[in-house]
Protein backbone atom coordinates (compact mmCIF):
# COMPACT_ATOMS: atom_id res chain seq x y z
CA UNK A 1 0.00 0.00 0.00
CA UNK A 2 1.26 3.33 -1.28
CA UNK A 3 0.62 6.24 1.75
CA UNK A 4 0.37 9.30 -1.07
CA UNK A 5 -1.39 12.86 -0.44
CA UNK A 6 -2.26 13.83 -3.86
CA UNK A 7 -3.25 17.83 -3.07
CA UNK A 8 0.05 18.65 -0.98
CA UNK A 9 2.32 20.24 -2.88
CA UNK A 10 6.65 19.64 -2.51
CA UNK A 11 6.54 23.63 -1.02
CA UNK A 12 3.52 22.58 1.71
CA UNK A 13 5.20 18.74 2.01
CA UNK A 14 8.52 20.85 2.99
CA UNK A 15 6.82 23.78 4.96
CA UNK A 16 4.69 21.07 7.27
CA UNK A 17 8.05 19.25 7.91
CA UNK A 18 10.24 22.22 8.88
CA UNK A 19 7.53 23.63 11.12
CA UNK A 20 7.14 20.16 12.76
CA UNK A 21 10.81 20.81 13.60
CA UNK A 22 12.82 18.80 10.78
CA UNK A 23 15.97 21.33 10.22
CA UNK A 24 17.06 21.75 7.11
CA UNK A 25 19.79 19.35 6.58
CA UNK A 26 16.82 16.54 7.98
CA UNK A 27 14.62 17.58 5.52
CA UNK A 28 17.07 17.83 2.53
CA UNK A 29 17.80 14.07 3.40
CA UNK A 30 14.17 12.97 3.65
CA UNK A 31 13.49 14.14 0.55
CA UNK A 32 16.36 12.86 -0.93
CA UNK A 33 15.95 9.38 0.60
CA UNK A 34 12.30 9.55 0.45
CA UNK A 35 11.42 10.61 -3.11
CA UNK A 36 8.94 8.51 -5.00
CA UNK A 37 12.13 5.77 -5.06
CA UNK A 38 11.99 4.94 -1.63
CA UNK A 39 9.56 2.15 0.00
CA UNK A 40 7.00 3.58 2.25
CA UNK A 41 7.61 1.88 5.05
CA UNK A 42 11.41 4.09 5.13
CA UNK A 43 9.04 7.26 4.68
CA UNK A 44 6.35 6.34 7.70
CA UNK A 45 9.48 5.37 10.24
CA UNK A 46 10.90 8.86 9.62
CA UNK A 47 7.25 10.61 9.85
CA UNK A 48 6.90 9.10 12.69
CA UNK A 49 10.10 9.91 14.18
CA UNK A 50 9.07 13.40 13.61
CA UNK A 51 5.74 13.34 14.94
CA UNK A 52 6.95 11.44 18.48
CA UNK A 53 9.58 14.10 18.75
CA UNK A 54 6.80 16.89 17.82
CA UNK A 55 4.64 14.62 20.79
CA UNK A 56 7.27 15.03 23.43
CA UNK A 57 8.00 18.74 22.80
CA UNK A 58 4.01 19.24 23.34
CA UNK A 59 3.95 17.09 26.71
CA UNK A 60 6.77 19.30 28.36
CA UNK A 61 5.48 22.89 27.13
CA UNK A 62 1.68 20.97 28.73
CA UNK A 63 3.78 20.14 31.79
CA UNK A 64 4.72 23.87 32.20
CA UNK A 65 1.31 24.90 31.35
CA UNK A 66 0.08 23.11 34.14
CA UNK A 67 2.27 24.41 36.71
CA UNK A 68 1.48 27.85 35.72
CA UNK A 69 -2.49 27.00 35.71
CA UNK A 70 -1.86 25.74 39.19
CA UNK A 71 0.54 29.06 40.22
CA UNK A 72 -1.99 30.80 39.31
CA UNK A 73 -4.87 29.48 41.14
CA UNK A 74 -2.90 29.37 44.12
CA UNK A 75 -1.99 33.22 44.10
CA UNK A 76 -5.64 34.03 43.61
CA UNK A 77 -6.63 31.95 46.29
CA UNK A 78 -3.86 34.10 48.66
CA UNK A 79 -1.12 31.25 48.96
CA UNK A 80 2.47 32.78 48.44
CA UNK A 81 4.72 31.63 46.35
Amino acid sequence: MKVTIPEITDKELADLLKSSGMTEAELESFLERCGNNCCCAEKVRTLRKVRNALLDTIHEKQAVLDKLDNLIWCTEKGGDL
